[in-house]
């Protein structure tokens, strides 16, 4: 005859994790208070100039060319001028130096056209280092 299991209630036991935490805890402080930082600093590939280029003064900046729209006409560099010798001006300084700074002051009181005449001259001879800023005077 087959023998018949006696069914037992069997209860989990509770598992008490407070003890779990401690431990996991003091791991975290041991590897935190044993691990050794890597030293970035000298793993970086850094060229530093030497002390002869170092002492070497940079070349002087050229002025800033100043250009003033007016509705009356152009003022460069404080002197009043016709279209046509602003134009010649540029053509001659981007012919020197392309890179150079290009102020265009705007009137409020100027025509539009004025301005883009200014910025067209400009792209035309391929000056690109340009700053716009409006003037409240007339």
């Amino acid at each position: 005859m087959a023998r018949k299991r006696k069914r037992s209630e069997i209860q989990a036991g509770e598992l008490n994790l407070t003890a779990m935490i401690d431990v996991a805890f003091q791991l975290l402080a041991f590897f935190i208070i044993t691990v050794k930082p890597a030293d970035v600093m000298a793993s970086l590939n850094v060229y530093r100039p030497s002390p002869v280029e170092r002492n070497a003064t940079p070349p002087p900046q050229p002025p800033m060319i100043r250009i003033q729209v007016l509705p009356e006409g152009y003022i460069l560099n404080d002197r009043a001028v016709t279209y046509s010798e602003m134009q010649e001006f540029l053509r001659r300084l981007a012919k020197i130096d392309k890179t150079q700074t290009v102020l265009i002051m705007c009137a409020n009181a100027a025509p539009h056209e004025k301005l883009v005449e200014v910025l067209d001259t400009c792209a035309k001879v391929e000056l690109s280092n340009l700053s716009v800023v409006s003037s409240g005077g007339d």
